[in-house]
């Protein structure tokens, strides 16, 4: 088992649904990674994210998400947020929401010992591969995040040892 586990989402044939595995795919190729991260193309995500939200030690999450924000803008929200906003409104842009789904692990009394999601606002959400202009623009900022998010669970002890917070260049709010 990985001690952390990279986790991006998202529909890469929805334009800016699937900056989640577009980043994913940028923060592997961004520097060498230690064998104990993993790197998972989670694609459109839903019930077929159980056994790796179950087997998952840290999981660190990217995918889109509708927030009210401007295009390319993130959010870096840990689970109990998570658990909060989903309770409020759907997040997700994915038939199965990932809160959902992490709710079932949990059910199962399964899932992470940790978890991150770097939730970023899309712009362009229609049939195409290329990400829009401003997604695109906030690409290389956002792998400096998520390799922190990764960084920061890679570390031994972590102060408060809960959730993980990202430098809030770019967010419109952080923990």
């Amino acid at each position: 088992m990985a001690d952390v586990t990279v986790l991006g989402i998202g529909n890469i044939l929805m334009r800016d649904d699937g900056v989640g595995v577009r980043l994913m795919e940028a923060l592997r190729e961004s520097r060498r990674w230690p064998d104990c991260v993993e790197f998972i193309d989670g694609g459109a995500g839903g019930l077929g994210l159980l056994t790796v939200i179950e087997s998952a030690r840290r999981l660190v999450v990217l995918d889109a998400a509708e927030m009210g924000l401007a295009p390319g803008r993130h959010r870096v929200i840990g689970e109990r947020e998570l658990a909060a906003q989903a309770a409020e409104h759907r997040l997700s842009l994915h038939d199965l929401s990932f809160p959902e789904t992490l709710r079932l692990a949990r059910l199962t009394g399964a899932g992470p010992e940790e978890m991150v999601i770097l939730a970023i606002q899309p712009g362009v959400v229609d049939f195409g591969t290329i990400l829009g202009d401003d997604v695109r623009a906030a690409l290389p900022s956002l792998v400096e995040i998520a390799a922190d998010l990764v960084e920061g669970m890679l570390k031994p002890s972590r102060a408060g040892g809960g959730e993980a917070v990202a430098d809030p260049i770019g967010s419109d709010e952080t923990r």
